[in-house]
């Protein structure tokens, strides 16, 4: 299997003031936002950082806990990147993990991806990137 680790995503409950945080105070670059300003991706040097809402999260992993007060949903999601989603994917299934979601093509993020947890219910990414 061969996976990368790319950063940390923090899911968030108030996003512009995190966003205001990582920018303002601990002085990230802001490398990209979201037309729906409910995403952004930072960096400081070699860190990178992604901020999204945890309501978003949710819809996009199409998840119970969306319905789940804010300050219950997950807080965070470790992000991997693989040259090839669908080896990747079989490698796991091989291992016994199972996924929270299926294999989901994201054309305004230009990858495609797929959402599992480690034993402690902690959210993982891990994505291709399609263009």
């Amino acid at each position: 299997m061969n996976i990368t680790y790319k950063g940390t995503r923090l899911l968030v409950c108030d996003y512009q003031a995190c966003l205001d945080f990582y920018q303002k105070i601990l002085e990230f670059d802001l490398i990209y936002e979201g037309d729906t300003r409910e995403e952004a991706d930072l960096r400081l040097g070699n860190t990178m950082l992604n901020l999204i809402k945890r309501q978003s999260m949710a819809k996009i992993i199409g998840s119970r806990s969306e319905s789940l007060p804010v300050e219950r949903q997950d807080n965070l999601a470790l992000i991997f990147t693989t040259p090839n989603l669908e080896d990747t994917c079989s490698s796991l299934k091989e291992k016994g993990v199972s996924f929270e979601t299926q294999p989901m093509y994201r054309p305004d993020w230009g990858i495609k991806t797929i959402y599992l947890r480690d034993p402690d219910r902690n959210l993982i990414g891990i994505y291709e990137l399609t263009g």
